[in-house]
Parts: structure tokens; C-alpha cells; sequence
């Protein structure tokens, strides 16, 4: 009967460690289970930073605005510049037309009035063919009248504007004295007008007429 039981002993500790290792066996993988788990996330890049430190500026929608504006400015920057130049163009249009017309309404006048200086040229032939009244000693009414139409006519003459050229006693001047003889004169320097053959007339700086005289030789 010891026999029985030592064998029964032996057979126990044959099969003990099987047993315990079948349980730690089964055990592991329960371990491996209780390890907490985390969320790894992939890394995130810094902003990128200029060499002083500072972050630089995001160029991803500000370029495109920054092109849109520029070019908005410089088009109406264009724009300003042809409307200004427009306007410079009418301002010179409208003082050249100004222009224009003035001179065109001088020069119909001037035409006018050439027409008058030879009704006035023909007022002085005829006092010139009369007798004065203090060669006479009585007064003639016929060129007394035409004297009072004479200066009526020059007063006309001049409130239009109409003022006579100076010639006598001057040296000739060929934009406004034409030489229509020359003389020997005593004690005049040759070129000085010494005679007035027909008064000249000027209206403004317009000449009329230019006087026609005669130097000295």
C-alpha cells in the first residue's frame, strides 16, 4: 500500500508543472492586453521663420490681391492721365477757337475800315482845294463844313480803335512807313522821313495802312 501512494505522489509531480504552465501559458496574453494604448499623431511642421526669428508673412492669398490692387491703381492711374490730358487739350481748343474768332472779327473789321480811311483821304483833298478863311478874311462855310465832318470822321475812327501812324521826323521803318520817294534835305539824316505823302493807320497792332512818306536821300 506505500508502494500505491508513492507512485500516486510521483504521478502528481509529473503532472505539476504541466498544470502551471499551461495557466501562466494561458495567462499572457491577458497581460498583454492591459497595456494602455495612446494616440500617436504625425508630427506638425513649425512656421517657417526668417533668419531674425520672426515668423515670415503667409504669401499664399496676399499676393494675388496685392498683383489685383497694383494693377487697379495703375489703371486708374491711366486713366486720370488721359482725362487730364483731354482736358488740357479742350482748354487749348477753346483759347485757340477764342483766338481764332477774334482775329477773324479783326480782320473783317480792318477791311471795313480801310474802306473809311478813304473816305477820310478824300475829307482831306478837299481841304486841301479850299481857301483858308485867314487868307480870305471871311469865313466860307463850305469848308468849315466839311472840317466839322472831318474830325466827326476821325472821332468815329478813333473809338473803334483806329489811331494814326507816326511818320514825320522819323527814320523809316518798314513795318509801318513805306518810301515812296527820296529827297536831298538839309540838315536831315539820310533814311529820316521828311515828308508825309499819305497818313498810315493802325487798328491795335494791326496796320491799316502804312504811311507812305518820303526820306531824306
Amino acid at each position: 500500500m506505500s508502494k500505491r501512494r508513492h507512485a500516486h505522489t510521483d504521478h502528481q509531480t509529473e503532472t505539476g508543472p504541466s498544470a502551471a504552465d499551461a495557466a501562466a501559458t494561458a495567462e499572457q496574453p491577458q497581460a498583454a492586453t492591459d497595456v494602455p494604448e495612446f494616440d500617436v499623431k504625425p508630427p506638425v511642421d513649425a512656421p517657417a521663420s526668417s533668419p531674425d526669428g520672426s515668423p515670415e508673412p503667409e504669401s499664399t492669398s496676399v499676393a494675388p490681391e496685392a498683383a489685383e490692387r497694383m494693377a487697379l491703381q495703375r489703371e486708374r492711374d491711366e486713366a486720370q492721365d488721359k482725362w487730364l490730358r483731354a482736358m488740357a487739350e479742350l482748354d487749348n481748343l477753346r483759347k485757340r477757337t477764342r483766338r481764332e474768332v477774334a482775329d477773324a472779327r479783326r480782320f473783317a473789321q480792318a477791311d471795313t475800315l480801310r474802306g473809311f480811311l478813304d473816305v477820310l483821304d478824300n475829307l482831306e483833298r478837299a481841304l486841301q482845294s479850299t481857301v483858308p478863311a485867314a487868307d480870305t478874311g471871311a469865313p466860307d462855310p463850305f469848308r468849315d463844313g466839311i472840317e466839322l465832318i472831318r474830325q466827326r470822321f476821325r472821332t468815329v475812327l478813333q473809338d473803334l480803335g483806329v489811331t494814326p501812324i507816326e511818320a514825320q521826323g522819323l527814320h523809316l521803318d518798314p513795318l509801318v512807313h513805306e518810301a515812296v520817294g527820296q529827297l536831298p534835305r538839309e540838315g536831315a539824316e539820310p533814311g529820316t522821313i521828311i515828308e508825309v505823302a499819305q497818313a498810315g493807320y493802325r487798328l491795335g497792332e494791326l496796320v491799316l495802312r502804312p504811311a507812305r512818306v518820303i526820306i531824306c536821300a
